[in-house]
């Protein structure tokens, strides 16, 4: 028997930012890593842990955190390093998120 799995996707524009690491593990219990990134909600509405986000630039991020404050349409991206982060700055980016 095969299974269908029914995914949609909607495009929305997040502010996003970066941040790097820390001693203390992400709000889903995980050591953060590239490939992670913290959300709050999306237009509203919470956004589950392990939601794919796809960056304009093809990165695939997967949801692990929380920014804690309740933020929308806010992204914040795991980087390496602090100057990454920095480099990085504040963007405006129209973001893929699978639902």
């Amino acid at each position: 028997m095969k299974t269908l799995i029914n995914l949609l996707a909607i495009v929305v524009t997040l502010q996003c930012t970066a941040y790097t690491h820390s001693t203390q593990p992400t709000a889903s219990g995980v050591m953060p890593k590239v490939g992670m990134c913290a959300v709050d909600k999306i237009n509203g509405k919470w956004v589950p842990f392990g939601t794919r986000i796809t960056l304009p630039d093809g990165r695939l991020l997967i949801v692990t955190d929380r920014f804690g404050g309740n933020y929308d349409n806010r992204l914040d991206i795991f980087m390496e390093t602090e100057s990454e982060c920095w480099e990085f700055g504040r963007k405006w980016l129209k973001c893929e998120v699978e639902t």
